[in-house]
């Protein structure tokens, strides 16, 4: 276990979305007595900046790519027509996907125009592994082994799913998947447990890897009172933007990551929903666009969180139980510490774990993995003995107690894992 953390403290960080000019004004619309819960709300939201976003998606589509024995074609997804045949329009010089390659016209280009980017400049440093926007003949002719979607946030998951069944409507598809000659891929830098149980339902058998888990509002560590204060902030204001039904986000997903390229609709509607009328309700990103004041906010990299506030959060309104090791420097390092105390408090959440540490998914199950072998958690991320003893007295550790239901986000410690 690592003696120190790398990661600075991230108060400072939390606080800057609020404390922008546009934070401010957007504040300033909620009642008095609402305030404490929006800042709680912009405070809790994931941040992640151009520079990250870029690095870590590129870090992903390289090392999946490095798995197949074979080229690879590379997709960014897009909204397409229901029943449509992505292949088919591509060989329709009339078509706008034809003629723009990877963005279709009227579409939402802040993340598709950006991915597209990504891949155009990944392709040109191996022209002969990496496809960028294939045909179907180029498909053939290459013979490629895998077709590689790619995607910032898979949210409710509609849009990779119909983007991937476009693909699945051609024959020749179909037929080279039914002789395991290809397979797909759907890579994002995010997703939500409802978005990936949506994709992995597809007849394509999709394998999805993600960057990080997408942080939500249900699922952050904070107590059930709390989570219920933000839920009926977002419901009683949403009702003022143009979109009421998504007060929740798209799909009542109640995303809590922010991308510096765009805010996602999967998140409460207060924050990105145009007015309704003129003086209506005035959203921090409208129509989902990050401004240069709100992109000052945005840090180069994903910062922990304090953990005395994460422990006060999931106690509500009364005096959390702290115990030594979080109040003082800690052998394991802040992060380890930090999630020995969560799990000890009933929290197990893969996502909410990320959202405390800063880790990304790899990062956040490697140090899962540490403290599974060194002794201090179980496979099922329960507290050990010796995991209370790290927390330096096991009276003051507080007992597991229900929590809101956080979903069913398992984590498997890869010692225990068959080799792959």
């Amino acid at each position: 276990m690592p003696a120190a953390d790398s990661r600075s403290a991230p108060d400072p960080m939390s606080l800057r979305l609020p404390n922008t000019t546009a934070g401010k004004q957007w504040l300033a619309q909620f009642d008095a007595a609402d305030q404490k819960t929006a800042i709680r709300l912009l405070s809790a939201l994931t941040l992640v900046s151009h520079s990250l976003f870029e690095r870590e998606l590129q870090a992903l589509i390289l090392a999946e790519a490095a798995k197949v024995d074979g080229p690879v074609g590379l997709y960014a997804t897009r909204e397409i027509e229901p029943d449509a045949d992505y292949f088919e329009a591509m060989a329709n010089p009339n078509d706008p996907l034809a003629a723009l390659g990877a963005v279709g016209s009227g579409a939402d280009l802040g993340s598709e125009a950006r991915i597209a980017a990504t891949i155009r400049n990944l392709c040109k440093t191996a022209p002969d592994k990496l496809l960028n926007h294939p045909s179907l003949e180029t498909l053939r002719v290459k013979r490629a082994r895998a077709i590689v979607t790619i995607d910032d946030i898979i949210g409710s998951g509609k849009r990779t799913a119909d983007f991937i069944q476009a693909m699945w409507r051609s024959s020749s598809v179909t037929s080279w998947h039914s002789r395991h000659q290809i397979g797909f891929l759907a890579l994002a830098y995010s997703a939500t447990p409802t978005g990936l149980a949506r994709v992995r339902s597809l007849r394509s058998r999709p394998t999805i890897r993600i960057v990080r888990d997408c942080p939500t509002f249900a699922e952050l560590p904070w107590h059930i009172n709390i989570a219920n204060e933000l839920a009926t902030l977002c419901r009683r204001y949403g009702r003022r933007t143009s979109r009421p039904g998504m007060a929740l986000g798209f799909r009542k997903t109640m995303a809590a990551l922010v991308f510096e390229h765009g805010c996602p609709n999967n998140t409460p509607s207060i924050l990105w929903a145009p007015p309704a009328d003129e003086g209506g309700w005035r959203p921090l990103f409208a129509d989902r666009t990050v401004l240069p004041d709100e992109a000052s906010a945005f840090p180069p990299d994903i910062m922990a969180r304090d953990p005395v506030a994460l422990l006060t959060d999931l106690a509500g309104h009364g005096e959390p139980t702290l115990p030594p090791a979080i109040q003082g420097p800690s052998p394991l390092g802040a992060a380890a510490t930090t999630v020995l105390a969560l799990v000890a408090s009933g929290v197990r959440s893969r996502s909410a774990l990320s959202f405390a540490t800063g880790y990304n998914l790899r990062e956040c199950t490697e140090l899962l993995d540490r403290c599974t072998a060194r002794g201090y958690l179980t496979a099922t991320l329960r507290l050990t003995p010796a995991g209370r003893a790290e927390l330096k007295e096991a009276g003051q550790v507080p007992e597991p107690r229900r929590l809101p239901a956080r979903g069913e986000d398992d984590y498997y410690p890869t010692q225990l894992r068959g080799s792959s």
